[in-house]
């Protein structure tokens, strides 16, 4: 999506040229697009390896307390069923 926006902006620039402040909107707007879309996957970036602890730390927890994490998980499906 990044860089079907770096191509329209590309094509403003192009255009700006020829057609002067015109395409000045434009630009600004298709900037703020790219903008927005850099920050989401900078975010995205920062949440995996999060995501990746997480799962490790869950995996971990199963193995070295197998009891617990199976009387862990049957009261989080039982509060589950229940809307909890």
């Amino acid at each position: 999506m990044v860089e079907e926006t770096l191509k329209k902006i590309e094509a403003a620039l192009s255009r700006a040229q020829h057609d002067g402040p015109a395409n000045k909107q434009e630009l600004v707007r298709l900037l703020g697009e790219l903008k927005a879309e850099l920050e989401h996957e900078r975010r995205g970036d920062v949440l995996r390896p999060i995501d990746r602890g997480l799962r490790d730390a869950a995996i971990e927890f199963n193995a070295t307390h197998p009891q617990l994490a199976v009387t862990v998980n049957e009261i989080s499906t039982l509060l589950a069923s229940i809307g909890i």
